[in-house]
């Protein structure tokens, strides 16, 4: 399952970056998953919740946002955004437009409770 393998890797950048950061607690994750990917957030949220048992992220919840597909047409020049895989200049019904955005997942945010440091700031 794609997204298994992708829920995996987001509990490991999430618990890297609490451990880099010396987090108490991770209250919640957010993902950007981008329309092109083909990912099916539903499954992504379940493996997430499979995923997750046992580490740091126990206790937060996986927010995922949906990135529509930027992209330029190199017919008219014009950027658009899509919301399907249709690759085609809405303008000029060119074929081919150039990817700018909404074929990637990244982790997006965490919302982390660290410690005070010794000067008393926050992290």
């Amino acid at each position: 399952m794609h997204e298994w393998s992708l829920a995996c890797e987001l509990v490991r950048q999430a618990e890297t970056e609490a451990r880099r950061r010396n987090a108490l607690r991770v209250h919640a994750v957010k993902a950007s998953v981008g329309v092109l990917t083909g990912v099916v957030p539903e499954l992504l949220q379940r493996a997430y919740e499979m995923a997750r048992q046992g580490t740091c992220l126990e206790e937060a919840p996986l927010e995922i946002e949906v990135e529509a597909i930027r992209a330029r047409c190199p017919r008219c020049g014009r950027e658009v955004t899509l919301h399907s895989p249709a690759l085609v200049c809405p303008d000029c019904s060119a074929l081919g437009l150039e990817v700018l955005g909404g074929d990637g997942i990244f982790l997006a945010s965490l919302e982390l409770e660290v410690a005070e440091t010794a000067g008393g700031n926050h992290v």
